[in-house]
C-alpha cells in the first residue's frame, strides 16, 4: 500500500501542474494561447480569463499565421517563431478569433473573458 502511494505521488510530481499546456497557472500573467501548425492550443474556448489579463498568442509552427478577432476589429500577423500580446480585453463576454489563412483548416478559437 505504501509502495503504491509513493508511485502515485511520483507520477502527480512528474505529470506538473496539471495546468493546460500553454496556460499561465498564476492569474497575474498573461493567458497564452499557442499556434501550432493549424491549430490554436488553448482556445476551445480558453479557460476564464480575467478583463485586467492579457492575452498573448505565440507561433511555435512552422508555418505564418494570422491572428483576427472581428469584435475587436483586431487583425495581426503572426509568423514562425514570434508572439503578440493583446491588451486586456476590458469587456466581459466571448470573443471568436481565427487565422485568415488557415481558417477551412478550422484553425479558429474563443476567448472568454470575465
Amino acid at each position: 500500500m505504501r509502495r503504491a502511494a509513493a508511485l502515485a505521488l511520483t507520477l502527480l510530481a512528474a505529470c506538473g501542474t496539471g495546468e493546460p499546456i500553454g496556460s499561465t497557472p498564476t492569474p497575474e500573467g498573461p493567458y497564452v494561447v499557442t499556434a501550432i501548425d493549424y491549430h490554436f492550443h488553448d482556445a476551445h474556448p480558453s479557460l476564464p480569463i480575467a478583463t485586467d489579463r492579457p492575452v498573448v498568442f505565440k507561433n511555435v509552427g512552422r508555418n505564418p499565421h494570422n491572428v483576427t478577432i472581428p469584435r475587436l476589429s483586431y487583425a495581426r500577423e503572426l509568423p514562425v517563431d514570434a508572439q503578440l500580446e493583446l491588451e486586456p480585453i476590458s469587456e466581459p463576454g466571448r470573443y471568436a478569433f481565427y487565422c485568415t489563412y488557415h481558417r477551412d483548416r478550422k484553425m479558429y478559437g474563443v476567448l472568454v473573458v470575465v
